[in-house]
């Protein structure tokens, strides 16, 4: 008769088995990203890899010799950032079926946004859970000396003098 602990312990150990192996093929997957975007003046092509950096820029055209600086710079600026727009929708699309990842966002500058901690961890504070402060505490005084100290320096001129 086998302990109804250990088939439990057994069943556990091969979902996080299949888990792993489905993040590792995941990982491979993200890691052979590649977005490349043509201007729509097609002066420009830009192709970047799974973390939005630049892997080629090609000028398929001479189009780009006769544009101003500033022209150029904006479509070039505009072009690779619908390159890592599309790359991070790729890597978003490998990553979704493991559910929502706090962060990741085509439409964040580089792939990524700005996570809400509280809303991160609502719901272990909805199970009265203990959960790390959400913003990082004010800094605390350094003491009646530093205090004394602080205002010494507030009372004293630039010089070091008293103040007049």
């Amino acid at each position: 008769m086998s302990n109804p602990m250990e088939e439990h312990l057994a069943e556990a150990l091969a979902e996080f088995e299949e888990a792993r192996t489905k993040l590792t093929e995941a990982g491979a997957a993200a890691a052979r990203i590649s977005a490349t975007v043509m201007a729509k003046d097609r002066s420009v092509e830009a192709t970047v890899g799974p973390q939005g950096e630049l892997t080629n820029l090609r000028f398929p055209t001479a189009r780009y010799r006769t544009m101003p600086p500033a022209q150029l710079a904006s479509v070039l600026m505009s072009t690779i950032g619908s390159a890592r727009a599309r790359a991070a929708e790729q890597l978003a699309d490998v990553y979704r079926p493991f559910g929502p990842i706090p962060g990741l966002s085509p439409t964040g500058e580089g792939g990524f946004q700005e996570l809400d901690w509280d809303a991160l961890f609502a719901p272990l504070r909805e199970e009265g859970l203990p959960v790390p402060p959400s913003k990082a505490p004010a800094p605390s005084s350094g003491g009646a000396l530093l205090d004394e100290i602080v205002e010494d320096d507030d009372a004293a001129g630039t010089d070091g003098g008293p103040r007049r």
